[in-house]
């Protein structure tokens, strides 16, 4: 690189990802390509459940995770830890479909925590509609994305309590006629934004 003043560089043109960019790690000048530099943050995950899910009505219960949906960076720990592999702002985002099999709507909280510790105002409120009849149920689904900011190692959560535990977090299979997929309880998906 020749010794030249940033602003007396001209402008790139089209950018290849080869290009060099330089760094201080560790308190040394190294250099890394551009195209390092986006992978590095550009960790992602997207997790479900194909099983029901049944929370407490006396404490905080984290969802649950029994697929890998595809992965790079971000990865599944005790079925219910997000684990981060970089320092950096994390956008979460999940979809979870309530199932309400009593007479009354029933209400279901929502949170999120970090390395167990909830985080501070991030929870929702959902109610979930009684069900019409015996065989006829209540659906709900909540659905929503929070930025997190994680340090490497660091593992994220998402925590229901519902009023009733009559209120699960169901899964259904695939239908045939008329067609379509599984449907899972719960889908989460991370990404590293910052």
């Amino acid at each position: 690189m020749a010794d030249q003043k940033i602003s007396a560089m001209p402008s790139a043109t089209t950018l290849t990802g080869a290009e060099l960019v330089p760094l201080v790690q560790a308190g040394a000048n190294v250099k890394a390509t551009l195209d390092s530099l986006a992978s590095f943050s550009r960790v992602y995950g997207a997790f479900s459940s194909t099983t029901d899910q049944t929370g407490s009505t006396t404490a905080g219960t984290a969802m649950t995770f029994d697929t890998v949906d595809i992965a790079d960076g971000i990865t599944l720990a005790n079925s219910s830890h997000l684990v981060v592999p970089n320092d950096g702002i994390f956008n979460l985002q999940f979809s979870g479909q309530l199932v309400n099999t009593t007479n009354a709507q029933e209400n279901v909280t929502i949170w999120f925590r970090i390395n167990g510790i909830d985080v501070a105002n991030s929870a929702t409120n959902v109610t979930v509609p009684a069900r019409k009849s015996a065989g006829i149920f209540g659906y709900g689904v909540a659905a929503w994305n929070i930025f997190l900011d994680m340090n490497a190692g660091d593992y994220a959560q998402i925590v229901w309590l519902p009023t009733s535990t009559s209120v699960t977090v169901e899964a259904l299979p695939s239908s045939v006629s008329p067609a379509y997929p599984a449907i899972p309880s719960v889908i989460a998906t991370m990404n590293q934004v910052g």
